[in-house]
């Protein structure tokens, strides 16, 4: 049986496969002429002038990885960064050391809504994926506060700043955003790093179960000032970092919020996006990298989905 387009089978199917496979070599023969494939001008640059299957291509014709004897990867990721990962992360690191990015539609997204001079928060930054590229596009007028709690993920997040020289616009907190202060809290983690590293006597195990001990601090009691954009991860979501940083909303404006919401993480979903929804239109991002208006209702429906909040229109 013969179909049309990618699904179909036989001689067609293969023809249309050998097209895109011809046409996705030639975009990206066309972006090394006009970035060169040493270096890529910006992420943004690249964004705004490529389709997304031309700029995944791009990322993914540029993927170079080196092992290291302490249990990292060090690999190279949005076509320009060099960063370590942990070698036994089976979430996060495969995507980085195989495709070079992460979640197209946020990173495409902070592209065009994070603006020079600005000041960014990043919530759980782990690797510090995310931090990097804020600090690229808020540049070196702007700032950035990255917070992760894990010491072996906070050892590798400020050597990936450092090694790309961006520990001079992106300010490092090992802290825990929650909705009130503790001077230690108990979390869980999955990657332990390797025995004998930095801050290893912070980490602890009971009942084979992995945790560490952290401190937590609320947003609002964190840093003074106001704040530009603010990048909330579902575990932040779950340890009420939204509570947390009222006082930060009420002195933002302008301030754009990117929340990872997952129901599951809530103790009451419901009263969650209420909450949100009597201060923000309800919006989430889509997969092609734009905010669309949603409801509470559409939401708890979907369970999951990557949320924007504010007042200020979306680009």
């Amino acid at each position: 049986m013969t179909g049309n387009g990618p699904s179909g089978g036989g001689a067609q199917g293969l023809f249309y496969l050998r097209s895109e496979v011809a046409r996705l070599q030639a975009a990206v023969k066309g972006l090394h002429s006009g970035y060169g494939r040493r270096d890529i001008a910006s992420v943004k640059a690249l964004i705004e002038s490529a389709y997304r299957r031309d700029f995944e291509a791009a990322m993914r014709d540029r993927i170079h990885t080196v092992p290291l004897p302490d249990g990292t990867v060090l690999c190279r990721v949005l076509g320009r960064y060099k960063m370590y990962v942990d070698a036994e992360d089976t979430s996060l690191a495969p995507h980085l050391m195989l495709e070079g990015f992460w979640q197209y539609w946020i990173t495409a997204f902070l592209c065009r809504n994070l603006d020079r001079g600005e000041t960014a928060y990043d919530l759980d930054a782990g690797y510090g994926y995310y931090a990097l590229l804020m600090s690229e596009l808020v540049d070196a007028q702007g700032r950035v506060v990255a917070l992760e709690y894990n010491p072996w993920l906070f050892q590798l997040l400020r050597r990936n700043l450092s090694l790309n020289g961006r520990d001079n616009i992106v300010v490092a907190h090992r802290v825990i955003a929650a909705g009130q202060a503790a001077a230690a809290k108990e979390m869980p983690v999955s990657l332990m790093g390797p025995p004998a590293v930095a801050n290893q006597a912070v980490q602890f195990r009971r009942d084979s179960a992995a945790s560490c001990i952290a401190p937590a601090m609320t947003l609002d009691g964190l840093e003074p000032g106001a704040a530009d954009l603010v990048l909330v991860s579902a575990t932040a979501l779950e340890q009420n970092a939204l509570r947390g940083m009222q006082g930060l909303m009420d002195r933002s404006p302008s301030l754009k919020i990117i929340l990872d919401f997952r129901a599951d993480r809530c103790a009451n979903p419901r009263e969650a996006l209420d909450g949100l929804a009597a201060r923000y239109p309800l919006r989430f991002i889509d997969h092609d990298g734009h905010a669309k208006p949603t409801t509470v209702e559409k939401i708890l429906d979907q369970g999951s989905l990557s949320l924007f909040l504010s007042q200020i229109e979306p680009r």
